[in-house]
This record gives C-alpha cells, structure tokens and sequence, in this order.
C-alpha cells in the first residue's frame, strides 16, 4: 500500500486549528481530561487533536460546539 502524501501547507493548517482548540480549551477553564470527560472522549484523542495530528470531523464538531469555537474560524486564512 502507497502511504499518501499532503503538502507541508496542509500540516501548516492543522498546527493553526490545534492552537485554536488548545488557546479555546483554556479560555474555557478545561483541563484535557475535564473536556475529554465531558465530551466523553479518551484524553489521548484530545491530546492528538491539541498536538496538530488527524482527528475525526465528527470528534472536530463536537469540540466546536463544546467550546464555542466558529468552526468557520478554524479555517480562516489572513492575506
């Protein structure tokens, strides 16, 4: 099986998405194990998604919705 491969700017905007959900997290006073409980999630998922790695879209909503995070916001480029 050939592993795909995504250009570095692709690894560049889930650094940016996992800042957002990390500076959120704390603005909302959530530990990762606090979130992961109340979202019913294992940490290790919350720390993947936090550490820029991929998560499911599904486990990106409910973190969106949880934090109050615009998901439209994750995706936001400055020109």
């Amino acid at each position: 099986m050939i592993k795909k491969t995504y250009p570095h700017e692709y690894y560049e905007k889930l650094k940016n998405i996992a800042s957002l959900i990390r500076e959120y997290r704390f603005a909302n006073g959530y530990t990762q194990i606090e979130l992961a409980k109340q979202l019913n999630l294992h940490r290790n998922t919350l720390s993947r998604a936090e550490r820029g790695e991929n998560i499911t879209l599904l486990t990106l909503i409910e973190l969106c919705e949880t934090l109050e995070l615009d998901m439209s916001e994750l995706f936001y480029e400055e020109n």
